[in-house]
């Protein structure tokens, strides 16, 4: 069983680093021959263009604001990406006011999903940490039942780990509401601000500075889900081990 989890984590590591590693040769090659995609592709980057004028000189940005903030209200909910609707703010208005408004309804959403997981509970996530195979990740997290700080600020900085679950998980465990807030925003600011950017900069999709950041996120997010997976191949298999060695002594009990 040690063998075969072995092998498992180290096929899923191996599909994260090539997929990774794909993606950013791909990457790589439109950077490098950005110069001439931006020529093949000048229509597309004229209409754009006009459309990003076109907004600018909308005198609506309040129902817009509206209607984006109605999007956050949408995600308390379902299961809408919050990297959309920070390259949504980012389109529509200018970096600056774009990551204000983006902090702004992000902590709304943080203070909705704490409070359903201070009355609720913690959902999904306290149901996967009750699971026996990650238990060792329950005791990590909780933190002697107070909540570990340092596992909300990464869970935060983390592409693959869900915002809401998290929240939820901590809302539960009754955490300082002052510090899971500030460490909430804190931990998602550098995703917030790139999200934001690839928004101003998405009506030409062919420029250096998209692709760059497109590389950065593809190679961040890839290196956190390898440490990540590594990380649950070692400690699941020290479980393991540690509960064998457990059943034999209680079996060697039971034959005295």
């Amino acid at each position: 069983m040690k063998k075969n989890k072995r092998h498992q984590t180290n096929l899923i590591s191996l599909i994260i680093v090539i997929i990774t590693i794909s993606l950013l040769v791909l990457l790589a090659i439109c950077l490098y021959r950005q110069p001439s995609l931006e020529v093949r592709f000048n229509a597309v980057i004229n209409w754009l263009s006009k459309l990003e004028h076109a907004v600018a000189d909308l005198d609506t940005h309040i129902e817009i604001l509206i209607c984006i903030f109605a999007l956050y209200i949408a995600k308390c909910q379902l299961p809408i990406p919050m990297s959309v609707l920070c390259v949504i703010s980012g389109m529509v208005f200018s970096l600056p006011n774009a990551i204000i408004m983006n902090t702004v309804f992000l902590s709304f959403f943080f203070i909705v999903k704490y409070i359903e997981g201070h009355w609720i509970g913690g959902g999904w996530a306290m149901m996967i940490l009750n699971i026996r195979k990650v238990r060792f990740l329950k005791q990590w997290v909780l933190f002697k039942g107070s909540g570990n700080p340092y596992i909300l600020a990464v869970s935060r900085f983390v592409p693959s780990i869900p915002l809401g679950m998290i929240s939820k998980l901590y809302g539960s465990m009754h955490y300082d509401f002052i510090y899971y807030l500030v460490l909430s925003i804190l931990g998602f600011a550098p995703r917030l601000y790139i999200y934001t950017r690839i928004g101003s900069v998405l009506y030409n999709p062919f420029s250096k500075e998209f692709i760059i950041l497109v590389m950065v996120i593809v190679a961040f997010t890839g290196i956190t889900c390898l440490i990540f997976n590594i990380f649950y191949g070692i400690r699941s298999r020290q479980m393991t081990q540690t509960l064998l060695l457990y059943s034999q002594k209680q079996k060697y009990k039971i034959v005295l």
